[in-house]
């Protein structure tokens, strides 16, 4: 930029801000409060070279913005615009050299900031690629007029201010009617699955009833019994509660996922009382940090505790489930972060993170995080485990053969995957176009609806598979509990991926190693938290059907 203060003062970023990539400078507008200016100089007449001039029409062809503080309210803007040529072909390339800056106040605070998009005459200059342009002088004004907005509402009324905020009436339609729609199919749902569940716990208890020596008789006689053409999950209650292969993975699953699980609910909970304001200098990843680092007794002590219900006292190590666990999204965490800081430092961007902050960080990880799941994996160990209500024998239930391609696990992930995502696929591509489209985003309340219908549609659909499993005589209900519920973090990323080529019009290695790599992460976090849930709701389950039934 053409216009700089011979001196620099910077000012002094918390880890928010830091972590955000703002590295605010001084500028050189003059605006005094409630003193409104008439076309003012900047810096004077300037001469721009033809590399500055093919710098600008890159910027332009690229759709660049720059982002300016006035009173802690952000201002955006173009840097220039292009035009069609219809004589030549092509296209006109225009700098704008001037800034209106309108200002809204009440009484002696400002309410509104934002600058003016209707250029006029002397507004801006053409350029042309690779050719110097002399005595191109940029200038400013400043328009203020009284508002009687509330200052509490200014931060709405700055949202409205701009000319590209999302009409929030028509997305609380769409959710709405998203909503609708899912609570309908869900209670659908729930009527056929309680209804054929209850006939079956009838039909297994007139069993029961039966005298024993007729039973016995019949077996002789080769006389068929109720109970052989009865569905299959009570046949399976001796294999039902078998533990799953790889137990220390399980549960540090659920584990890490109830972590994340917390941590999502607390920043929601935060957004929505407004502590996530949209100037507030990166404050949500701050308190994601935090939060990350002071729940990780709940990741240890969930884990450890499911570890012993799965493997029991013998053959429980408390040790190797925290080494798991804390390492589980860490790990992966560690190594994204590590290429993408790389690359965004080889192209001396701002939000690579400096050496000083990446050393705190994991600092607060060895002394805070580790710790406390060491801690809670150690209490995890100590917890007392419900008894399961059938017993496992130690002969292995052989696996049903042939099954009907509705029963394929593959097919079922999907179906898992796909309902939990519809219901919060608006909200999601809103989100998209927030983070990656750099607007702010205030719509926390749908949000932490969304959210809500996220968790109970999941359970549900899980829930529901989980019987189709049962009945098939498929005992293997444990790690398909996670893998379905995990699914809709797939779709996120499938649409991460659609969203890139198709909508986010980003280009270079620095974007594509951002968007790929955090998306990624989020998708992966989003998969491990509803993999937790998954589980928990299928155990609630198979635990709940097979206490109604008598198992001896």
């Amino acid at each position: 930029w053409p216009c700089k203060p011979p001196v620099i003062h910077s000012d002094n970023p918390n880890l928010g801000a830091i972590i955000n990539g703002e590295r605010n400078r001084q500028s050189l507008y003059q605006i005094h409060f409630q003193r409104s200016t008439n076309k003012q100089s900047v810096c004077g007449e300037k001469e721009l070279s033809s590399k500055d001039v093919n710098k600008f029409i890159d910027a332009i062809n690229k759709e660049f913005q720059y982002e300016m503080w006035v009173d802690d309210l952000p201002v955006f803007g173009r840097v220039g615009f292009a035009q069609p040529n219809e004589l030549m072909g092509g296209k006109l390339y225009f700098l704008i050299t001037h800034r209106h800056f309108h200002i809204r106040y009440n009484k002696d605070q400002v309410i509104t900031v934002n600058i003016s998009t209707r250029l006029q005459p002397g507004h801006y200059v053409e350029i042309k690629k690779d050719t110097p342009l002399e005595q191109v002088h940029f200038t400013y004004s400043v328009e203020w007029s009284p508002t009687t907005v509330a200052y509490s509402d200014r931060w709405e009324e700055q949202m409205q201010s701009n000319p590209t905020r999302y009409q929030v009436e028509a997305h609380w339609l769409w959710v709405l009617n998203s909503s609708l729609l899912v609570v309908l199919l869900t209670g659908l749902l729930s009527m056929i699955l309680l209804r054929t569940l209850k006939n079956d716990v009838a039909r297994y208890l007139q069993v029961d009833q039966i005298d024993q020596e007729d039973a016995a008789q019949a077996r002789v006689s080769g006389g068929a019994t109720d109970t052989e053409h009865d569905s299959g999950w009570k046949r399976i209650r001796s294999d039902v509660f078998r533990p799953p292969p790889l137990p220390f993975l399980f549960s540090s699953i659920v584990g890490i996922g109830a972590q994340i699980l917390m941590i999502v609910f607390f920043l929601l909970t935060l957004a929505v009382i407004g502590y996530f304001y949209p100037g507030n200098h990166g404050r949500i990843y701050v308190a994601a940090i935090f939060l990350y680092s002071f729940t990780a007794y709940i990741a240890g002590y969930m884990a450890s505790s499911k570890l012993k219900e799965l493997v029991g006292c013998e053959s429980h190590d408390w040790m190797v489930s925290c080494g798991i666990t804390s390492s589980l999204f860490a790990g992966p965490y560690l190594i994204v972060f590590g290429i993408v800081n790389s690359i965004a430092a080889y192209h001396k961007s701002s939000i690579a993170l400096p050496f000083a902050t990446i050393v705190a960080i994991i600092l607060l990880w060895a002394f805070v995080t580790f710790p406390l799941t060491a801690f809670g994996a150690y209490r995890g160990g100590k917890a007392e485990i419900e008894p399961y209500p059938c017993h496992v024998k130690k002969i292995r239930r052989p696996l049903p053969d042939a099954l009907p391609w509705y029963h394929n696990n593959i097919l079922l992930a999907l179906t898992a995957g796909f309902l939990p995502f519809m219901a919060i696929y608006v909200e999601v591509h809103t989100i998209f176009m927030s983070v990656w489209g750099h607007q702010p985003y205030t719509l926390f309340g749908i949000l932490l609806l969304t959210f809500v219908i996220l968790l109970i549609v999941t359970a549900f659909v899980v829930i529901l598979m989980c019987y189709f499993q049962l009945t098939a005589e498929d005992y293997r209900w444990w790690w398909s509990s996670l893998i379905r519920g995990s699914a809709c973090g797939t779709f996120m990323y499938a649409y991460a991926v659609y969203y890139w080529f198709y909508t986010a019009h980003m280009s270079g290695s620095l974007q594509f190693s951002m968007f790929f790599g955090y998306t990624f992460m989020v998708s992966y976090a989003c998969c491990l938290m509803l993999a937790a849930v998954g589980h928990w709701s299928s155990r609630w389950f198979v635990v709940r059907i097979y206490k109604a039934i008598k198992s001896d």
